[in-house]
């Protein structure tokens, strides 16, 4: 008896299922049916409202997340060329300096530094080929950067105002009293400014320029501001501390000075290097 249910069941219920859908299809139009259809499609069109609110929620959350995406790619655009803007300007300043200066350039990139904060040497794309010799200046149009070191026919190694044997002859612009700037060797992006006399109305804010004594640097080039002054006991010099006026670790190009270099010069700042 079991074996042969389990071998008609699947045309019994076949079988079920048609008469009822012959009594549907047979009374379909009397009033109950109409009611249990009216329910029916009452309670089909709540699920499909439900579901629709559902599929309205997920479309809107993916067009969020598409829409979050598209800003973040849009805002690092717009960083991305804020950057181009700002080193185009820079560039054109460059460009103008140079169309403007009295000075024989050579153009450079620096293409490597040495991680060593303040000793940090920079290696320029210009070299003997290019005219480059050694302890020619390195400037840009902001102000000073270092002095050449070394030089092979490509490619030439800086020796950076921040480093601790870097040394130039330098005055105050508004006072006209000399000094020496050095490298600080201990604090990035500062510098010393020395052999100022206490005498000297030393301020914040003061402009640091080049001094003809420079046999390297020629006169009148931005080295920076003075950041603050101290006066200690007993001593007849001010200690003095230098904003640069360019920021080294920002600068990507430069110019190397080719005038002819004034030796008497030349051999006092590198005396004081060594």
């Amino acid at each position: 008896m079991i074996d042969l249910w389990y071998r008609l069941r699947d045309y019994i219920l076949l079988s079920a299922l048609l008469i009822v859908s012959l009594v549907f299809m047979t009374n379909a139009n009397r009033p109950l049916m109409r009611g249990v259809r009216s329910q029916a499609l009452q309670i089909a069109g709540t699920v499909e409202h439900r579901m629709a609110w559902a599929a309205e929620a997920l479309r809107a959350l993916n067009e969020n997340r598409a829409l979050r995406d598209d800003n973040l790619r849009l805002t690092s655009e717009l960083a991305r060329l804020r950057v181009v803007d700002l080193e185009n300007e820079d560039m054109r300043q460059a460009l103008n300096w140079k169309n403007n200066s009295d000075l024989e350039t050579v153009a450079a990139r620096i293409v490597a530094r040495e991680p060593f904060g303040t000793t940090n040497f920079f290696t320029l794309d210009v070299g003997s080929a290019d005219g480059v010799e050694i302890n020619m200046a390195v400037v840009s149009h902001l102000g000073i950067l270092g002095r050449v070191i070394d030089v092979s026919r490509n490619y030439s190694t800086v020796l950076p105002y921040l480093h601790s044997q870097f040394h130039v002859p330098a005055m105050i612009d508004t006072l006209r009293v000399i000094g020496m700037i050095s490298g600080e060797g201990n604090e990035p992006d500062v510098l010393q400014l020395k052999e100022i006399v206490v005498s000297a109305d030393v301020q914040v804010g003061q402009r640091v320029i080049t001094h003809e004594a420079s046999g390297i640097f020629p006169p009148n080039m931005p080295i920076g501001t003075i950041l603050e002054s101290d006066r200690q006991a007993g001593s007849n010099y001010w200690q003095i501390k230098v904003t640069p006026a360019v920021p080294l670790s920002t600068t990507h190009s430069a110019f190397v000075i080719l005038n002819r270099l004034d030796s008497a010069g030349i051999a006092l700042e590198t005396v004081l290097d060594n």
